[in-house]
């Protein structure tokens, strides 16, 4: 008798713009490693090279970025930084780096991590309502988001979803066309803001714990084109 054949173990995908990264992207990695558990070999945080709904200014540049995410990746094994974003042009939608996972590896399942509120805007996304036919969707709740409004927005992005069997104990789960599933990861969200930390930075306070040591001390090496990008921002308002 045969043994039964066990898929491989996915990978859960973490995209976003780390600009910087910060405490909140590290925990919330942690936490959906921990959740999947047996489900994904790790995380890859997926630095966005050009972020189709957010504006330019106040944009660090990419390498900048990507070296952050690198740099805190580092002494965690599970944890790896994707530069596959900088290799296309134009915007960086997360349909077309789906797409190239599944052709780098078309047997792993992928994991995309994204907050309620986004879940819910998926249909505002380039081939958004088509992502299920490449990957799963971990949602984590924000701005008091629950499992029942998970649920509401599932069914009403795709009408014919529905509840399925949750893989994650504890954990509301929707079937969607295409195949993905959504699972709801209900854990506490560090309500830490990458705009907030930059403001700090750039006012001189103390942004110790809020970024961490290795993207910080980068920061410090490259304060002036830092602080070039990031002044941008406000002139831009």
């Amino acid at each position: 008798m045969t043994e039964a054949a066990f898929p491989p173990p996915g990978r859960a995908i973490l995209g976003g713009s780390f600009n910087p990264p910060h405490v909140g992207h590290l925990r919330l990695a942690i936490e959906a490693r921990e959740a999947l558990g047996h489900l994904v070999q790790g995380v890859d945080m997926v630095p966005c090279a050009v972020p189709p709904h957010k504006a330019q200014s106040g944009m660090l540049p990419f390498e900048l970025r990507a070296r952050m995410v690198e740099a805190c990746a580092e002494s965690i094994p599970w944890l790896r930084c994707n530069r596959a974003e900088a290799l296309r042009q134009g915007p960086s939608y997360t349909w077309d780096t789906l797409c190239a996972y599944r052709e780098a590896e078309p047997q792993t399942e992928l994991y995309f991590i994204l907050g309620s509120p986004d879940f819910a805007l998926l249909s505002t996304w380039h081939r958004g309502l088509e992502l299920p036919r490449l990957c799963h969707f971990v949602v984590v709740p924000r701005k008091g988001h629950t499992a029942e409004d998970f649920s509401a927005a599932a069914s009403a992005l795709w009408p014919t979803a529905r509840q399925q069997q949750p893989l994650l104990p504890g954990c509301a789960c929707m079937a969607l066309p295409g195949g993905g599933l959504a699972h709801f990861l209900d854990v506490p969200w560090l309500a830490v803001s990458a705009s907030r930390v930059r403001q700090l930075w750039l006012a001189g306070r103390n942004v110790d714990f809020l970024v961490p040591d290795a993207a910080l001390q980068i920061l410090q090496n490259n304060a002036q084109a830092v602080r070039q990008h990031w002044s941008e921002e406000g002139s831009a308002c």
